[in-house]
């Protein structure tokens, strides 16, 4: 075979991949507590027993179901990126909008088992390993695609960046918009988050001093505090 798999080993990948696709669905639908052995079974249409054949524990098959949803995410993510960096006479809005039109139009349902597992590791300690390699992952290409861009802190930033695209889908997912309207103003926000970054030295602390400055009165304190 091209990929130098034998027929058997090429079956047995994909009823291994089935699996854990099949998992990633529950979670999307119905949470961790809707994944068992049998139930993943169904949804992949394999045998009950090929579940505990390639995985030992249910916990192992959810964390291998997340950690293949992140690299494809991450491989389609750093792909785009780098188209986007390398076409001629782009500009960091040019890469902006682009990033956030595709990550505006994630679909649902794979986006629902993600953060679903991000809630889960919150009442279950044993998930949060998981979920911390899948956020390390997300910030570490978030981290390249601002040193590409000239960012001062790129490591440091991301995790700011991928805190503010997590919370964009989150929204998303309660309160469906308009996606172009969606894509709009995660732009806005993340060229004030990178603003910081590019900034003259000087220019941001100056302006970080009048940040520190006491209010003047005004009519929109008032309403906030009437």
């Amino acid at each position: 075979m091209a990929n130098g798999q034998s027929p058997r080993q090429d079956r047995s990948r994909k009823r291994r991949e089935a699996l854990l696709r099949a998992t990633i669905e529950l979670l999307g639908e119905s949470g961790v507590k809707s994944v068992t052995h049998r139930a993943v079974a169904e949804r992949a249409g394999v045998p009950l027993a090929s579940t505990t054949y390639y995985f030992q524990s249910v916990r192992q098959l959810i964390e291998e179901a997340l950690k293949l949803h992140v690299a494809e995410r991450v491989a389609e993510l750093s792909g785009l990126a780098a188209v986007a960096l390398g076409a001629p006479g782009a500009s960091a809005s040019d890469i902006a909008e682009r990033l956030a039109e595709v990550l505006a139009a994630a679909p649902t349902p794979i986006l629902v088992a993600q953060y679903q597992m991000y809630l889960d590791a919150g009442r279950n300690p044993a998930l949060q390993p998981a979920v911390a390699d899948a956020l390390a992952a997300f910030e570490g290409l978030a981290a390249g695609v601002l040193a590409a861009l000239g960012a001062r802190e790129p490591e440091s930033t991301a995790e700011a960046f991928v805190a503010l695209l997590d919370g964009f889908a989150l929204h998303r997912l309660a309160r469906p918009r308009d996606p172009s309207r969606e894509a709009a103003a995660l732009v806005v926000a993340m060229r004030a988050l990178f603003l910081e970054q590019v900034m003259d030295p000087d220019e941001r602390d100056h302006l970080h001093a009048r940040l520190r400055e006491p209010l003047a009165p005004g009519p929109g304190r008032e309403a906030i505090r009437g």
